[in-house]
């Protein structure tokens, strides 16, 4: 061995030891990627257990965001504060339930009683007529099993969703109104709190993020509320006019379940329909025609119209996540999922579109 061999550990010997360390970086480095995915499942199957929760929350949000813009616009025309006018925005709205409950609430319970003795017979003049035609077998085993489907017990437990939680419907309903309370009036400190839970250099954009999806929702609420408005007015005269029975009880339906868009007007339309078998054959043709134009007028100038003003959202993608959050959290996913899908569109165009991809776009 030479000199400058002395000192030198064989090759043989250093590439064992080069292939070690190799070998321990790489358990290494699989047994901190396990960890992190052991962690991040761990947190998804805690976050899907506690989903009914967390849709509460949002819910209450939701009612909070409403709540503070009616008494910001009430603060900017008047001399009262914004918590003033909260306060009597919430005081109008116990009001109006209370006033309208006395007058009409014994009416809208006597419509619904008397339409829930008209639907069985409907349903045996509608199974009468449809006998008469070839396919019209098939189509009632088709209603039967639908039938059959919603009214297993398990398939009501999923449905129930929330309301079959120890606290029930009412239970869930107070929390929600409680939380919105304490959120409209102090809405920056729950945002401030949030914003401190990442760096200081980044909080600027979670206020922005903030901002922005307070913007959005506050618009897809506007939007909601000005179509359920129309829907239910336009029903009503359009009802009255063709002389159909219960036309309040219907439009007042019809309101409702516009509040879940594409999957909600079609709903509605059932009822109205048998009601119409009724009335006869020519009754139920004018029905349809009337609900159709007075869906086309909400779909093509209403909801336009006032989404102009905030995120648009494709109906495929909007219908798919009804369809997802209805399956997986029940009747409470199903009527939370349009604003979630808001909420989701903004924080991909803000944090991903925009800040990782680098591309300029205009958000809502």
């Amino acid at each position: 061995m030479s000199f400058w061999d002395k000192g030198r550990m064989p090759e043989s010997e250093a590439t064992d030891r080069e292939q070690a360390g190799g070998w321990s970086t790489s358990r290494l480095l699989t047994k901190r990627t396990l960890i992190v995915v052991a962690a991040i499942a761990a947190l998804l199957l805690m976050v899907w257990q506690v989903a009914q929760i967390l849709l509460l929350i949002f819910a209450s949000i939701l009612l909070a965001l409403f709540l503070r813009s009616f008494a910001i616009t009430i603060s900017e025309h008047t001399a009262l504060t914004v918590n003033a006018s909260l306060i009597l925005v919430v005081l109008i709205l116990v009001t109006s339930f209370v006033v309208i409950g006395a007058m009409y609430g014994p009416d809208i319970a006597d419509g619904f009683y008397q339409l829930s003795l008209q639907l069985p017979g409907t349903l045996d003049k509608m199974e009468h007529n449809l006998k008469h035609y070839d396919w019209g077998p098939a189509f009632l085993d088709t209603l039967a099993r639908a039938g059959r489907a919603l009214t297993d017990p398990r398939q009501l437990a999923g449905i129930a969703g929330i309301f079959s939680t120890a606290f029930g419907g009412i239970g869930s309903t107070l929390i929600v109104l409680v939380l919105s309370l304490y959120l409209a009036a102090d809405p920056k400190s729950y945002i401030d709190s949030a914003a401190r839970l990442v760096a200081q250099e980044r909080r600027a954009r979670v206020y922005e993020a903030f901002e922005r999806l307070g913007h959005a929702l506050r618009w897809w609420l506007l939007s909601r509320i000005v179509s359920v408005v129309a829907i239910g007015i336009l029903t009503f005269v359009g009802l009255l006019i063709l002389g159909m029975p219960f036309a309040f009880i219907l439009s007042l339906v019809a309101a409702v379940l516009n509040f879940i868009p594409h999957i909600g007007p079609i709903i509605a339309t059932v009822p109205a329909v048998m009601v119409g078998l009724t009335e006869g054959g020519s009754m139920v043709l004018y029905v349809f025609i009337l609900y159709a134009v007075i869906q086309a007028l909400e779909s093509y100038l209403i909801t336009p119209y006032i989404q102009k003003q905030m995120i648009s959202i494709a109906p495929a993608w909007l219908l798919a996540a009804q369809l997802v959050m209805g399956a997986s959290f029940g009747i409470l996913g199903f009527l939370l999922a349009p604003p979630l899908a808001v909420v989701v569109m903004v924080l991909v165009q803000m944090l991903y579109v925009r800040d990782v991809l680098g591309e300029q776009m205009e958000l809502p």
